[in-house]
C-alpha cells in the first residue's frame, strides 16, 4: 500500500503531467533575490499540507535563506490547476487574469523590499523577516496591541461605549481564538471559521453581526499600515457584518401612549379598594421613569442619553422655552450638523418638565440626574443604571394596565417614527431630521430651525392623537363625496355651472 505522501506526489505528477513533469518554474508565478544575493524569494503555492491538489491552497512567497525557508502567507488561495493556468499565462505574455497577477506581484514586491530593508540593516533572518511581515517586529505589534490602541482612542474621545464595545468584543475573539493569532492567519477562511463557530452557539445574527463589525474594524487598521494582506471586502464576504436586527415592531400606537400619559398624568397606582400600590419611594421613583420615557417618546424618540445630556441652552431661552436643542451623542463626532435635533415643548412635555426638571437656568441640565462634572465612563454607567430603573419599572406599569408591550427606551425611538409615519400628514424629511438622521446642508436651517414651531406642535400633536374608524370613515366619505362633485362640475356646460352657483347663494 502507497503511504499518503507518495499518494499526493503520484497526484500531483499525474495532474500536470503535460507540464513537464510539474518542474518548479512552473509553479511559480514571480521570483526575486535580495540585494546582496543571499536570499530568494519565489511567489507559489504551499503545498506541504495538502491532501490532494483539486482543493484551495494557500498563495505564499517561499524565503530560501542559507538552507532555511520560510512561507509567507499572502491571503489568496487556488487550486493546482488554477495556479498552473496563472502560471502559463504569465509565462506567455498573455493579459488573462493580468489583474490579479499583478496584485500577487506587489503583495511579493512588498516582502522583497522588507527583505532588503533588513538586509541593507545587516541583520537579516528569516525569523525577523517573519516578525516583520506579520507585525511582531521588535514586539511592537499584534493585531490585540491594534485592538488595545482603539480601545484607548476610542476612551480619549469619550467614546466610552465603543470602547467598552471594543473591549467585549476583544474577550470574545480571545475566547474563540486564543491570544496567538498573528497577521498572517487573518484571512476570509479564519472570519468564516470564527462565525461557523459562534452559529453552531446559537448565537443571534445581531450579535454575530456587531463582533464582526467591530473585528473589520480592527482588521481595517492593521491593513492599512501593511501588516495584513487583502481587503476586509473580500475577507468579509458573506460573514454577515452588515447585519443587524430589524426593529420594525419595536413600537406601539399613540393609544398606548396615551393611555400611558394619562396614568402618569392622574400619578396614582392604587387597587380596587383605594390601596396604593407602591411605597412613596417607589411610586416616586416609577412616575418620575414613566415621564423620562414619555419625555422620550414625546421628544422626537430620544435616546436616554441624550435626555440625562439635555441642557437649557441659549435656544431654549432664545425661543422663550417653545423648543429644545441636542446633538445626538451616537453620532458625535461623525456628523457636526446633521446630529442636531430641535423639537417642541409641548404641553405634555411642559407638564413632564414643570414635575420633574430643574428650574430652567442656562447651561444647567434639564433633569438632576447626571452631574455634568463626572468622566465619561461614569456617565455611561449612569446611563446604563437608569436604562435598568426604566425596563424594571415599566414592567410594573405595563402590567398594572395590561400592555403587552415590554417598553423600553427603545420602543419609544422607534414609536416616534413609525407613528407618525403611519398618519401619512407628516412629511419624512421632519420624521428623519427630528431623529437627528439627516442634514438639508443648506445655510438657512443652521441658524434657524427647518420648520416652523406651529407646524411642529402640529406633527408631533399626532403621537397622542387617537383616530377612531368612525373619524376615519367620515374624511374618507367627505373626500370621496368632495371628488364626485368635482366629477360633476367637470361634466357641466358653462351655464349649468353657473346656474347651480347662483342657486348656491340664493
Amino acid at each position: 500500500m502507497k503511504s499518503k505522501k507518495e499518494k499526493v506526489t503520484e497526484g500531483h505528477l499525474s495532474a500536470s503531467n503535460d507540464k513537464q513533469k510539474s518542474s518548479r518554474g512552473e509553479k511559480c508565478l514571480a521570483k526575486f533575490t535580495s540585494s546582496n544575493g543571499s536570499v530568494f524569494g519565489s511567489l507559489t503555492l504551499d503545498i506541504r499540507k495538502a491532501g490532494d491538489y483539486s482543493q484551495p491552497l494557500p498563495v505564499v512567497v517561499r524565503i530560501a535563506h542559507e538552507g532555511k525557508k520560510a512561507f509567507l502567507r499572502l491571503g489568496e488561495k487556488y487550486t493546482m490547476e488554477e495556479w498552473i493556468q496563472l502560471c502559463d499565462y504569465e509565462k506567455t505574455g498573455r493579459r488573462i487574469q493580468l489583474a490579479e497577477r499583478n496584485d500577487l506581484k506587489a503583495l511579493m514586491e512588498k516582502i522583497k523590499d522588507m527583505t532588503n530593508q533588513l538586509v541593507d540593516e545587516g541583520r537579516f533572518s528569516i525569523k525577523r523577516l517573519q516578525d516583520l511581515y506579520q507585525g511582531r517586529e521588535d514586539g511592537d505589534s499584534s493585531i490585540y496591541k491594534i485592538w488595545e490602541e482603539y480601545r484607548q482612542n476610542k476612551k480619549d474621545e469619550d467614546s466610552v461605549g465603543s470602547a467598552r464595545v471594543g473591549r467585549d468584543v476583544m474577550n470574545r475573539f480571545i475566547k474563540d481564538n486564543g491570544d496567538k493569532v498573528a497577521f498572517s492567519d487573518i484571512d476570509h477562511d479564519f472570519v468564516m471559521k470564527w462565525r461557523k463557530k459562534l452559529e453552531d452557539e446559537e448565537k443571534s445574527s445581531s450579535y454575530i453581526g456587531l463582533l464582526m463589525r467591530t473585528f473589520r474594524t480592527i482588521v481595517n487598521i492593521a491593513i492599512d499600515r501593511g501588516l495584513i494582506k487583502g481587503n476586509t471586502k473580500e475577507m468579509f464576504k458573506n460573514t454577515g457584518y452588515n447585519l443587524m436586527e430589524s426593529r420594525k415592531g419595536y413600537f406601539v400606537g399613540p393609544a398606548v401612549w396615551k393611555q400611558l400619559y394619562e396614568f402618569w398624568e392622574k400619578g396614582e397606582a392604587k387597587d380596587e379598594n383605594g390601596k396604593e400600590l407602591f411605597i412613596p419611594k417607589e411610586k416616586d421613583a416609577i412616575f418620575r421613569d414613566l415621564g423620562l420615557l414619555l419625555f422620550m417618546y414625546l421628544g422626537n424618540g430620544q435616546n436616554l442619553a441624550d435626555t440625562l445630556r439635555l441642557e437649557y441652552d441659549d435656544w431654549y431661552f432664545a425661543t422663550e422655552g417653545k423648543q429644545m436643542r441636542f446633538h445626538r451623542h451616537k453620532t458625535k463626532g461623525r456628523n457636526k450638523n446633521g446630529s442636531e435635533v430641535i423639537f417642541p415643548v409641548t404641553h405634555e412635555i411642559q407638564e413632564i418638565l414643570d414635575r420633574h426638571a430643574n428650574k430652567p437656568k442656562l447651561g444647567q441640565r434639564v433633569f438632576p440626574i447626571m452631574s455634568k462634572f463626572i468622566t465619561a465612563e461614569q456617565e455611561m454607567w449612569v446611563v446604563q443604571r437608569y436604562n435598568k430603573y426604566i425596563r424594571n419599572h415599566m414592567k410594573k406599569v405595563t402590567k398594572l394596565l395590561d400592555i403587552k408591550a415590554p417598553l423600553t427606551p427603545t420602543w419609544a425611538r422607534h414609536s416616534f417614527a413609525t407613528n407618525l409615519t403611519s398618519t401619512g400628514n407628516v412629511p419624512d424629511r421632519y420624521i428623519q431630521g427630528g431623529m437627528g438622521h439627516s442634514d438639508s446642508g443648506d445655510i438657512t436651517s443652521k441658524y434657524i430651525g427647518p420648520y416652523p414651531l406651529k407646524k411642529m406642535l402640529e406633527y408631533n400633536s399626532y403621537l397622542l392623537k387617537v383616530i377612531d374608524d368612525e373619524e376615519e370613515n367620515k374624511e374618507e366619505n367627505a373626500a370621496e363625496q368632495k371628488d364626485k362633485l368635482l366629477e360633476m362640475l367637470k361634466n357641466m356646460s358653462e351655464e349649468e355651472r353657473a346656474a347651480l352657483m347662483e342657486e348656491a347663494s340664493k
